[in-house]
């Protein structure tokens, strides 16, 4: 198992992508604490994982919050003794509008999650992983972080915004034996677009059509990568962002 006797955390971990990621590490052996705002679907995912064999626990922050940030990496080491891999997940999206009718209070929400939320959390996790001397940090971004997309600046901002600070404490933090990366997904299953493809199949097979693959990617599909990134199959890979689009963004 690639991360056998690894502690590892995962913002956003209760359902979608986290909840994949979660039963990713889990599968390979780590010892996974599930964070979420949504108490109850981070226990539901601790619970699954469990069920299956794994090692989980659940735990509420709310990572705009640098205290719940702090507490969520504190328990973690309480938990387990240390802090070895870690999936900053939490994110949101912001509603189609165009700039100059977008509400200043909905750009600094998104910013506010996606952006302050991921360095909140680089900043405790590292601090942790200096005790270990070592660590892995993976940041999830998306394709809107490499493209323009028209219509949801406030989202594309802050995607843009995780790269560019998953590049600067990638260096930071190489000599200290802490391998950062990113991953950029394309449109992924998630219970969002689950319920765009029962409510509007029309949108969800334009979507499919826009993808080379044919398809949308599976959310297991991005943490198989999540978990290679926070593996030592990764270990010569620091500030990369990893693609997984199914082949939109082929230039």
């Amino acid at each position: 198992m690639l991360l056998k006797d690894k502690v590892a955390l995962v913002t956003g971990g209760g359902q979608g992508i986290g909840e994949a990621v979660c039963k990713c590490y889990a599968k390979e052996g780590a010892k996974v604490v599930v964070v979420d705002i949504n108490y109850d679907n981070a226990t539901e995912v601790a619970e699954s994982i469990k069920k299956e064999g794994g090692e989980a626990t659940p735990f509420y922050a709310d990572v705009t919050k640098e205290e719940d940030v702090k507490k969520m990496v504190e328990f973690t080491v309480n938990t387990y003794g240390k802090l070895d891999c870690a999936c900053n997940n939490a994110g949101k999206s912001s509603a189609t509008i165009n700039l100059v009718d977008t509400p200043v209070e909905n750009f600094n929400e998104v910013i506010d999650l996606d952006v302050r939320g991921v360095f909140f959390c680089c900043k405790e996790e590292i601090k942790a992983m200096h005790e270990n001397g070592s660590g892995a940090i993976v940041n999830i971004s998306s394709t809107s972080g490499l493209l323009g997309n028209p219509g949801i600046v406030p989202y594309n901002t802050s995607k843009h915004a995780v790269l560019g600070l998953t590049k600067s404490v990638a260096l930071e933090e190489c000599k200290n034996n802490i391998r950062i990366n990113a991953v950029a997904p394309g449109v992924t299953e998630t219970p969002l677009i689950k319920n765009v493809r029962d409510n509007d199949p029309k949108t969800y097979e334009l979507f499919c059509t826009q993808i080379p693959l044919g398809r949308l990617a599976n959310p297991e599909e991005i943490g198989n990568v999540v978990v290679f990134l926070s593996s030592d199959m990764s270990s010569y890979m620091v500030g990369s962002t990893v693609i997984v689009d199914g082949g939109v963004t082929i230039e």
